[in-house]
Order: C-alpha cells, then structure tokens, then sequence
C-alpha cells in the first residue's frame, strides 16, 4: 500500500499475507484478507500499489502463471528470486509484464 506521486510508487505500508494456495510454485490471497487490506490502507490515504511473492528456486522472471494470477492493471509485481538473491519489478499493462526501475531507500518491518 502507498501513493503514487508523478508516476512514481511509493511503498509506505508492507503487508504480509497467507498464502491459501500452500503451494511453493502458486500462490491465492483470500478475497476477504485482500479486501480488509484495501480498506485499512484508504483509511490510511493509501491506494494499492503493488503486490510481491518469491520464486524459491528459479528466476526472477516473471511467469505465465503470474501474469494470469496480475489482476490488477497498472500496479507494481514484484519476485524476489531466492535462489538467484535478486529482485525485478514488472507492471501490468495490456496483458503484459514489463519490467520497471526500483529503488529502495528505507526499509521497515512489516505491518503484520
């Protein structure tokens, strides 16, 4: 959850979540968890920005599988690989991934 300002994301809350789908290669966030989520962020003055999930033993290369499971338009996805120790960033525009430019300047706990 965060802002956007001129183009540019900003990641002001991490929120972690269980992965319903207990799989190491899939992932499911429960409708309700996401929708609680999205609601505490407005009332935060936050907007959804972006999602992230790893890839415990391949690339970080965006998937078939994840550009099915990016419903969301025009938001940040990142994959972290863990094998790899590397992180990229894709949007989702017109049923596509592609990649976008990071930068991390603070790091915080997570907010659950």
């Amino acid at each position: 959850m965060g802002t956007v300002e001129t183009q540019i994301r900003i990641v002001k809350t991490v929120e972690a979540v269980d992965n319903l789908a207990r799989s190491s290669c899939s992932y499911r966030i429960a409708s309700e968890e996401l929708y609680q989520i999205l609601t505490d962020g407005e009332e935060r003055g936050e907007s959804l920005v972006g999602f992230y999930h790893s890839h415990p033993s391949w690339g970080a290369e965006a998937s078939k599988l994840d550009l099915e499971l990016a419903s969301f338009p025009e938001v940040s996805y990142l994959i972290y690989s863990v094998r790899d120790r590397k992180l990229e960033s894709y949007i989702c525009t017109d049923g596509r991934f592609k990649n976008e430019r990071i930068t991390i300047s603070k790091r915080k706990t997570m907010s659950r």
